[in-house]
């Protein structure tokens, strides 16, 4: 029963069509935190959920070449790696926050070229390819909250009013429901909605809170042209078969 029931799992996530709509189920699993701080540690399992989809389910399906997908693999796995450790960690090894900060950086351009490729490659619109390029577009914006909740441990006062609490036995993760604050901050950049409540104070803060509110348009304007793109082809298919 059990093989079956494996098997049987292992063919669903075969289907480009699921594994689309599990990177939504998991993408929405990692915002539960925004809303209630008390399961901030719920977010978590859904970045770790998230990164493991995307590098070692979703890699089946890819055309790049095998050393290409192996380099992707191994940098999900270290960018889970590197999130955890730096959760775990206290906070007066502020430098835990530099190996999650690049290789989450790192990650989610990476899958984000990898994922309107994807798009790029199927022959219509589909309600699960609707709901992968929506996952893709929140995925940028969780990614930008964790780098900037990584950035706020190693420089202390990179967003203000936010304040993290100065006891350095305390573990990253005890003090994770202030970072609820700052991914909320990174989607206000990433819609460029800009409603002033949180500010970035230092160089490095500022350049990432550029860099997000440049990468949700950028997505967006990607993701239309090849949606409008497919959607065209398979309206000349369909008038060109009457």
């Amino acid at each position: 029963m059990v093989v079956v029931l494996l098997g049987l799992v292992q063919r669903l996530l075969r289907r480009d069509d699921t594994q689309l709509k599990l990177l939504l189920l998991f993408t929405l699993i990692a915002t539960v935190g925004f809303a209630f701080p008390r399961l901030d540690w719920v977010t978590y399992i859904g970045y770790t959920l998230v990164a493991l989809l995307l590098t070692q389910v979703m890699v089946g399906r890819s055309k790049a070449p095998d050393w290409s997908d192996a380099i992707y693999r191994g940098l999900g796995l270290v960018a889970v790696a590197a999130m955890w450790l730096w959760l775990l960690t206290p906070l007066e090894l502020i430098y835990s926050g530099m190996p999650l900060a690049l290789s989450w950086s790192a990650l989610v351009g990476w899958s984000v070229i990898r994922l309107v490729t994807r798009f790029a490659s199927t022959k219509r619109v589909t309600e699960a390819l609707l709901m992968g390029a929506t996952a893709g577009y929140l995925h940028i914006g969780l990614a930008a909250g964790l780098v900037m909740s990584a950035l706020e441990t190693i420089q202390p006062g990179s967003f203000v009013p936010l304040k993290l609490a100065n006891i350095s036995d305390t573990s990253v993760l005890a003090n994770a429901r202030i970072f609820s604050a700052l991914n909320y901050y990174a989607f206000v950049c990433l819609t460029t909605v800009g409603f002033g409540d949180i500010s970035p104070m230092l160089p490095l803060s500022r350049m990432v809170s550029v860099a997000t509110s440049v990468a949700g348009p950028l997505y967006l304007a990607a993701v239309m042209g090849v949606l409008i793109g497919r959607f065209a082809s398979s309206l000349d298919r369909q008038s060109q078969g009457r």
